[in-house]
Formats: C-alpha cells, structure tokens, sequence
C-alpha cells in the first residue's frame, strides 16, 4: 500500500481496491465467504457513498451520504479488525488496512461534524393536539 492520498474521495477509491487485493490472500475456509462479502462490501459502499455526497445538493444530503459513508467505514474496520484477531489473510497487508480504516472513519467523522455544524438551525414543530 502507497502513502494515501491527501483527497479523501481518491483515498477510500483506493482503500476499497485494497481491500479487494487483501481479501485475494485469504484461503477459502468454511464461513469465511461471508466475511469476505461483508468486508468488500462495506469498503465499496464507504467509496460509493462519498462519490454520492460529492454529486449532492449542499446540507442535509451531503450529509446523509457522508454519514453512511462514515457507518460503512466503521463495518469495514470491524471485518478487517475481525481478519486480523483470527489472522485471515495477508497480516501486513491487514494491519495496513485496519490502520487506514480507521484513520478513514476519524476523516469522515470530522466531515460528518463540519458539515452538520454549518447546516440552518430549525426551530422544533409545534405538536399538533
């Protein structure tokens, strides 16, 4: 794995590549298809969501993207941190990835809470009786 990127769109566009490349190193054993699917799709849908929020109307729908894209993160880093407890797969190249997965997750989240900071205030509604 390169140095990431500074641009955090290129970034999670190669963290979920890398992912991909990881999960070629892991032997097939009974059960772990499923933490590969789960795994690949959590760091796509990260990518996915942040091209998504990228293309979005600036506010609340940026920060909706931003915000599954911030929980896609944090399944990502849980199944890597999974592939490393029960050492499946290549270990460097996990450890990397569980190391970018979460510096991703604090990038997100520091988006996630610009950007809400900078949404209008509103005033709750009046219940109706």
């Amino acid at each position: 794995m390169d140095k990431p990127p500074y641009d955090i769109d290129e970034r999670v566009f190669r963290f979920a590549c890398d992912v991909i490349e990881f999960v070629r190193t892991i032997k097939w054993e009974p059960g772990i298809n499923k933490v590969i699917e789960q795994l690949v799709d959590a760091a796509g849908s990260t990518g996915a969501n942040r091209h998504e929020s990228s293309g979005a109307s600036p506010g609340r729908e940026f920060v909706r993207f931003n915000v599954i894209a911030l929980r896609e993160a944090r399944e990502s880093h849980f199944w890597l941190r999974v592939c490393q407890a029960g050492k499946v797969g290549n270990q460097t190249l996990c450890a990397s990835l569980v190391d970018e997965a979460d510096q991703i997750k604090r990038i997100l989240g520091a988006i996630v809470v610009n950007a809400k900071a900078k949404l209008p205030k509103t005033t709750p509604r009046a219940r109706k009786r």
